[in-house]
């Protein structure tokens, strides 16, 4: 496979990913990072994404590493997708299910905490679907 082929078959994968009905639950960060596949997808190279920062381009390198072992600052990272024409969204998901969903568990076990304490206290309450 040619250098242009396997450019156009990076950018056909993450557009995959990338589409709005896909659940941003399903969607993972890839191997190298999402700057260096974005980068790489789209053709550019790291003089060329340095150039319009005014910096070097081992400097993208190591925001590339960076983000790649999650160590990179937003800031960082907005700087360098601005510079290739992207914008980042920063979001949090459930790790499963709906965020109804995980609320509806956190309140639970919240009340569940609180039931047990009050009930090492001698001041339990009475559960009226529970027999006595």
């Amino acid at each position: 496979m040619n250098r242009k082929e396997s450019q156009s078959l990076r950018l056909k994968q993450l557009s995959e990913q990338l589409l709005p009905e896909r659940s941003q639950q399903t969607i993972q960060r890839p191997v190298g990072g999402w700057l260096r596949a974005i980068r790489q997808a789209l053709g550019l190279s790291l003089k060329s994404v340095a150039g319009k920062l005014k910096i070097s381009p081992q400097a993208i390198h190591q925001f590339e590493k960076s983000e790649a072992a999650g160590a990179i600052s937003l800031r960082q990272l907005e700087a360098v997708a601005g510079a290739m024409g992207c914008r980042v969204i920063y979001t949090l998901v459930p790790q499963q299910g709906t965020l109804a969903e995980l609320a509806r568990s956190a309140s639970e076990q919240a009340l569940r905490a609180v039931q047990h304490s009050m009930a090492l206290e001698g001041q339990a309450v009475e559960q009226p679907d529970k027999p006595r």
